[in-house]
């Protein structure tokens, strides 16, 4: 596998620094001073026409006058200069700089030339950037410090990636005293270049990085930032803070990066679908680092406390329901422990309240016998200064009782300033994780208790998919593309709800009237009871201005309401748009619930699916939650259950309980709407009704737009849907049906099944080791895929009357986004029919679609069928230079 683009920024050889001095006040003599006192390893060369020497050493006037290779350009020097000494470093053949320089986009009109030429010049020369207006980047473990902070930054296993220079400061300077160490501290800036997606591929792959905090002002590129955060936390925690939460401290935040910033419930959203856990405030941001620098992962959300304050429990203990934080009861072992070790008046259950006496002796036995318990995921210690109290002594027996190696996270909450500061510091130094609030001390390992969660969520496996009719595409496109031909970017009634009927969700019959005597003739068609409602483009919400009636019953009924329809509206909208009424059939769902289902555009994520509490009291209700899609089973029925009305979907008192199945189906579908109709800008089901025997979407209102002529069919999507347009069906030789597809959630069953009747041979042709079958984490790694960065297709055939898996192709794009290592096999019982070909030609047509320009693997040596069909397929060969039992394989696309 190729390096990353990014290796030269985050670890260097040599560093040019522009700008630098031996000014005591200059943002580049600052740089140049940090890498020389830090102790960087590799070479510096300070840059500047005006200086001959610079701190002893020589320097240049530019990076072509230096005539080394350079790994790295710092560049700290007035905005308006930048983009040359850009095109100097790329005739340099530099290909990574950091721009420390402000005055570019948050710079206003003047700086916003400054960072088009900068993009510009970037470009052409091909390199990345960070910043610009950034403070730099630090890296502890290679003495490598970037940037003109004043506090070094003591070296560990937890990055900082943040917008804000000011953050980045101040954990630094926090960092030391609290012992904390750090992998690298990235300041992105403006990051109209590289940005949170970039940083984060790099350090969740990066092995000096055990977890990652973000501090989020903007998004500029959310596709790349949602592919590269579901990645990392997939292999670590990622703990996020997020500003800009209001409108006032949004147009702060977008004032200050020039990023925009979106919906906080969107944003809330995208960290759910990824597996990130949100930090709410700066102290929460603090209280995760020293959690995850200093503790192991929890493997569940139950958090035992000891404490020598009835108060001080009871606080944590609220803090902890408030989080959903389990506190378990102790195992009778453990209270039989405790009885034999403790005062008679202890509190026999959790919180462990040791009483206010409790000196060292009864601290390390407290601590001992509950953080063996089984029951126990966490431990909180809590002491508050008695007169009686020791709290150093007590520090040191919690220590002495804990295992040197523990498998489960500790935290301690030494309460008060003056008494304890030497405990604290006791604690911290031997790895407990040390907080000044019970509250705090929650927190901390409600992060830790998230990201197990999330894990845990992210292996959950889908069933089969079961049959269902394929949505009407092209008659939906049809219906789109008539109402923008005439200028109009709202459907009418009648077309929203056929466009609705395309993807197969049910609605119930409509029928526009421009007369009383075609409503009569409706209603007679249509079947009484009927409802009645205002049909116009100007009108979203009828109900508000008179514009439905329903339960009309007879001919007369109909008339009447026809008339005074027509005249309630007109006197409340006399400059609406009427085209009549329509008449439509009464629902006749059992036990019917209102609900509904919308769809709107964020300005940085894209498309939104909203599911709640329908009606006309929607708004005064305000129940609902808000996914991103694409939707599977699993993600809609989280969806639903983050409502308060989904208990109501439940069978209570004389109700029986609503198709659930069906409200699944019909946010599926809307799903595949949206994902595959970017004309789509807004979308509302309102009511759409459920009950026992099915749903009815009783009224929709579409809104729609013609998408930017450059984008391509998933360019507004944040996640990659489904590529649909990547199915093939072909014979077999002897006629069996076969059907080539992207792989989905829904595989895993197929998978697991394909991979343990592999014969032998064929699983060590494929994995080159001995699997017998795939364990969990690998079946959703191959099965709940990105389509942005990784494809991979599954050959389907018709065996003994049943769909059967017999091929898979997969190839996962390299940190460079230009080339993809793949692998193929195919199952013994279907061998020598041409599958593997049909397979990578597949994928050479999705690597197409991804720009990639190269496909590489590895195979056996021994592996003459699979060397034979590369060499058809024209791939070149080559021994591998650090294995003699591999090939290496590749060929141009």
């Amino acid at each position: 596998m190729e390096d990353s683009p990014l290796k030269g920024m985050m670890d260097p050889e040599t560093i040019a620094v522009f700008g630098a001095s031996d000014s005591s006040t200059s943002v580049g003599a600052q740089v140049f001073s940090n890498l020389v006192t830090d102790g960087f390893g590799g070479t510096i060369y300070p840059i500047n026409p005006k200086h001959k020497k610079v701190g002893g050493l020589t320097c240049y006037p530019s990076a072509t006058a230096v005539g080394r290779e350079i790994d790295l350009a710092v560049i700290a020097t007035p905005a308006r200069t930048v983009p040359g000494i850009i095109r100097d470093c790329g005739e340099a053949g530099i290909r990574n700089a950091i721009v420390l320089s402000a005055g570019f986009g948050e710079g206003g009109n003047k700086g916003a030339n400054f960072e088009a030429d900068l993009k510009a010049a970037a470009k052409r020369a091909g390199i990345r950037f960070m910043g610009p207006n950034c403070v730099g980047l630090v890296r502890p473990w290679n003495k490598m410090n970037a940037t003109f902070l004043r506090a070094g930054t003591p070296r560990g296993r937890l990055a900082l990636i943040s917008q804000s220079g000011a953050l980045c400061s101040a954990i630094s300077d926090w960092a030391g005293p609290h012992h904390l160490g750090f992998s690298a501290l990235v300041s992105l800036g403006n990051s109209i270049d590289i940005d949170f997606g970039d940083m984060l591929q790099y350090l969740a792959s990066d092995h000096h990085t055990d977890a990652i905090l973000l501090y989020v002002e903007g998004v500029r590129h959310a596709p790349g930032f949602i592919s590269a955060l579901r990645y990392a936390a997939r292999l670590k925690p990622v703990i996020v803070l997020k500003s800009g939460r209001h409108s006032s401290s949004s147009e702060a935040a977008h004032t200050h990066t020039g990023a925009l910033i979106g919906s906080d419930a969107v944003f809330d959203a995208v960290l759910e679908r990824a597996g990130a856990v949100r930090a709410m405030t700066f102290g929460q941001l603090f209280a995760a680092a020293e959690i995850l620098s200093s503790s192991k992962k929890a493997t569940g959300n139950k958090l035992s406390i000891i404490t020598n304050g009835g108060g001080a429990g009871v606080l944590a203990a609220d803090r902890a329901a408030d989080l959903n934080l389990v506190l378990p009861e102790l195992d009778p072992k453990t209270k039989a422990s405790l009885e034999k070790l403790l005062p008679k008046y202890w509190s026999h259950a959790n919180p462990v309240d040791i009483l206010g006496d409790a000196g060292a002796h009864e601290y390390g036995a407290a601590v001992k016998a509950v953080y063996d318990d089984p029951n126990t995921d966490g431990l909180l210690i809590m002491l508050t200064p008695q007169a009686m109290t020791d709290a150093t002594a007590a520090a040191q027996a919690v220590v002495d009782a804990l295992p040197k190696r523990r498998k489960k996270p500790v935290l301690a909450c030494w309460m008060g300033e003056a008494s304890v500061g030497e405990g604290r510091k006791l604690l911290s130094e031997n790895g407990v994780a040390d907080f000044i609030s019970p509250e705090r001390a929650v927190e901390a390992f409600s992060y830790l208790a998230k990201h197990h969660r999330n894990r845990q969520l992210a292996l959950q496996t889908l069933g089969p998919l079961s049959p269902s009719t394929a949505p009407d595409l092209e008659g939906a496109r049809l219906i789109i593309a008539n109402a923008l031909s005439e200028d109009r970017e709202m459907l009418s009634d009648l077309e929203s709800k056929a466009l609705l009927k395309a993807f197969r969700i049910p609605i119930n019959l409509t029928v526009e009237a421009e007369t009383a005597a075609e409503a009569l003739v409706a209603a007679s068609s249509v079947g009484f009871p009927v409802a009645m409602k205002i049909s116009s483009p100007d009108i979203t919400h009828k109900s508000d201005v008179g514009g439905v009636r329903t339960g009309i019953g007879d001919a007369a009924e109909v008339k009447r309401v026809f008339r005074d329809i027509q005249e309630r509206v007109k006197r409340e909208r006399p400059n609406a748009r009427i085209r009549g009424i329509t008449v439509e059939a009464m629902s006749d769902i059992e036990a019917p619930r209102e609900l509904v289902i919308g769809v709107s555009r964020d300005p940085v994520f894209g498309p939104t699916i909203l599911f709640g509490a329908g009606g006309t009291a929607v708004e005064v209700m305000k129940d609902s939650a808000v996914a991103l899609p694409p939707l599977n089973a699993v993600l809609a029925e989280r969806l639903i259950a983050r409502t308060r009305i989904s208990r109501l979907l439940e069978a209570y008192r004389d109700k029986p309980a609503a198709d659930h199945d069906a409200v699944v189906f019909v946010l599926r579908r809307i799903s595949m709407m949206v994902s595959e109709l970017p004309e789509i800008v807004e979308l509302e089901i309102n009511p759409l009704i459920a009950g026992a025997n099915g749903v009815l979407a009783v009224d929709a209102r579409i809104r729609v737009a013609r998408p930017p002529a450059r984008d391509g069919h998933y360019d507004h999507m944040a996640i990659h849907p489904y590529p649909r347009h990547l199915i093939t069906q072909e014979h077999l030789s002897d006629g069996t049906p076969l059907v080539i597809r992207p792989i989905r959630p829904e595989d895993a069953e197929s998978e697991q099944a394909f991979v343990k009747n592999l014969s032998d041979e064929a699983r060590m042709f494929r994995f080159m080791g001995i699997l017998n079958e795939l364990s969990p984490e690998m079946l959703v790694q191959f099965t709940q895929i990105d389509y942005r960065r990784e494809m991979a297709l599954v050959a389907m055939a018709e065996i003994d009357g049943k769909e059967e898996q017999c091929g898979v192709a997969r190839y996962v794009i390299n940190p460079d986004g230009r080339s993809a290592e793949f692998a193929v096999v195919v199952g013994d019982q279907v061998r020598h029919q041409g599958i593997a070909t049909r397979l990578m030609k597949g994928l050479f047509n999705a690597a197409r679609d991804h720009d990639l320009t190269t496909i590489e693997g590895t195979v056996l040596k021994n592996n003459a069928p699979m060397l034979k069909l590369m060499s058809e397929l024209g791939f070149t060969t080559r021994m591998d230079p650090d294995d003699a039992e591999l090939v290496i394989v590749e060929r141009t696309l």
